[in-house]
């Protein structure tokens, strides 16, 4: 059973459990409340006819009795019962062989049920108002309506009722179905979306169109496709990559090695072999390390042990290491500490290894000098490393921190992916973008560390 089916369904049962229980309760309510607006209605009409004949004080009339008739049993069926002096009927519209009974009935006060109003004459219920005349006591005008009167008014008002009922219940079933139809059908289409990524057709997936809580999630599966999409594209280049990276090492390698043993190379040609081996094998090895190294950053939690540490003394300790390739390059730095603590909250090797991967590229492609700035803000400490050289391409800036993408002067290419992936682990960020005359400036955002 789908989902439309069963919300409806649920709406439906539950529309009917309301309804019935409700109908329970107005028809054990409505014969009460009839009851008590006729005997409401006698008593104002009664106690009206009474109060004009008192007014007149004079003896009743068959004028009196001719209003009385008027203004009681022209409306629905009002049983009169007029009683004078020493119980004499003055007035009834009782048939002659039920008087005695209702005088006698009135001798007893009565016979009652629990509720008060309702009298019980032979074998009827009547609703009856029992008003004295003229202050006296001895003298009464007894007024009775049928019970079963207000019983059939109270069926056909709960007919109708429950007629109304029926019709919007079956309109509102219907409204909601389709209702629930516009909300399943999104989550239908969702559905399909979601297969899709399960058979890996990431770029296939679209956008469902939605309102409320689906539309988030719909915009969450498209996302994830495409981030999927994305992720799936940059495994099949790194694999790409890695392979053709780790097998130009591989081919000098064997090339070097089997012209050794097949006696093609000797003495100096050999040693020169040799040394190209060991060469292509440290490549080789350095490449595998890096690769190892950002699979591990990408992937284990917890590798970062953060400590706070001064941005600055990060900076300086990374231009020492740097220092041979400095002099050889012969490119003086510039350091422009922060006036104000500079201390972040990171893992100090991590973060040290990000900075000589960074600084070390500057240094490869500068010219002259090289320019580090660090800035204290209101949550990041931001370092600005400026070169002049000629600056990065256009259309390599956007895929820069990308694994085995590398400029002219490049190594392997996992360098800035891996510097990345240390400073956003870090919860920082990195930029790069060309200075406005010459050079490249790469910003790298870090966390201050928390006040004490």
């Amino acid at each position: 059973m789908n989902i439309q089916l069963r919300i409806t369904l649920m709406f439906a049962l539950l529309l009917c459990l309301v309804t019935g229980i409700s109908a329970v309760l107005i028809n054990s309510f409505l014969l009460d409340h009839l009851i008590a607006q006729q005997k409401k209605e006698l008593t104002l009409k009664g106690q009206f006819w009474i109060e004009k004949t008192t007014l007149a004080d004079q003896k009743i009339t068959d004028a009196d009795i001719s209003e009385l008739d008027k203004l009681l049993v022209s409306n629905r069926k009002v049983e009169l019962l007029l009683i004078g002096k020493k119980k004499k009927v003055l007035y009834t519209t009782l048939p002659s062989s039920n008087v005695n009974d209702w005088l006698q009935a009135l001798e007893r006060k009565a016979e009652k049920r629990q509720n008060k109003n309702i009298w019980i004459i032979g074998q009827d219920d009547y609703v009856v108002v029992n008003l004295p005349l003229k202050n006296d006591e001895k003298q009464r005008l007894i007024l009775a309506s049928p019970v079963r009167g207000l019983k059939d008014v109270r069926m056909e008002l709960t007919t109708n009722m429950l007629l109304i009922v029926c019709i919007g219940a079956v309109s509102t079933i219907l409204l909601s179905f389709f209702i629930t139809r516009s909300m399943v059908r999104p989550l239908n289409k969702l559905t399909t979306e979601i297969k899709k990524i399960q058979f890996r057709r990431f770029s296939d997936v679209q956008l469902v169109p939605a309102r409320g809580e689906i539309a988030e999630v719909a915009e969450s599966v498209y996302s994830m496709a495409q981030e999927l999409d994305r992720f799936h594209e940059i495994q099949r280049q790194f694999l790409q990559n890695a392979s053709h990276e780790l097998k130009t090492p591989l081919m000098s390698i064997q090339g070097y090695a089997e012209g050794i043993r097949d006696g093609v190379f000797a003495e100096a040609a050999a040693q020169k072999g040799l040394d190209v081996i060991v060469e292509e094998t440290n490549r080789l090895k350095h490449i595998v390390t890096e690769i190892i190294l950002l699979a591990k950053l990408e992937s284990e939690e917890n590798l970062f042990r953060p400590s706070d540490h001064s941005a600055t003394d990060l900076v300086n300790r990374a231009i020492e290491r740097l220092h041979p390739l400095q002099l050889q390059k012969k490119i003086s730095i510039q350091i422009r500490a922060a006036t104000t603590p500079d201390i972040v909250h990171v893992d100090e090797g991590k973060v040290l290894q990000a900075f000589l991967n960074i600084i070390g590229n500057a240094l490869r492609h500068a010219k002259e000098k090289i320019v580090i700035a660090v800035e204290v803000g209101k949550h990041f400490v931001t370092v600005h490393v400026i070169d002049d050289g000629a600056g990065i391409q256009e259309d390599l800036l956007p895929h820069l921190f990308h694994r085995f993408v590398k400029g002219k002067n490049g190594e392997v290419g996992l360098g800035l992916a891996i510097s990345r992936a240390i400073i956003e682990r870090s919860h920082g960020r990195i930029e790069v973008e060309n200075g406005a005359l010459c050079g490249a400036i790469f910003r790298i955002s870090l966390p201050l560390a928390p006040l004490a």
